[in-house]
């Protein structure tokens, strides 16, 4: 089982704004329109998790589900996905290691 991180992160260290926005990351001037390396990424995986803030960043992105792969949302607070979202993403829960231990029974061998 292999684990990877792909995660875009300011110069000071943080993920997101003050109020958890991620508005800075659009701000980022990309004229040449790369991806950073999200094509080679997303390649070599064959799941995606994500904790619950994240998924629901994601469910607010103006734009369709960008996701092929099997997507799961760590989280001890949701209790079920949001509408629109069964059967592309899927609650787990349990500590990081049984998380693992549960995706790797499932057939995942990169995260």
């Amino acid at each position: 089982m292999s684990i990877s991180v792909y995660i875009g992160i300011s110069l000071d260290g943080y993920i997101a704004d003050r109020d958890g926005g991620l508005d800075w990351l659009q701000s980022v001037p990309n004229p040449d329109n790369l991806d950073f390396g999200w094509g080679e990424f997303m390649g070599g995986i064959d799941a995606i998790v994500m904790g619950r803030r994240t998924f629901e960043a994601v469910c607010g992105f103006d734009c369709d589900w960008p996701y092929s792969k099997p997507v799961y949302v760590l989280s001890r607070t949701l209790k079920s996905l949001p509408k629109g979202y069964e059967g592309k993403a899927e609650l787990v829960g349990g500590t990081l290691a049984e998380v693992v231990k549960t995706l790797h029974g499932r057939g995942h061998d990169h995260l």
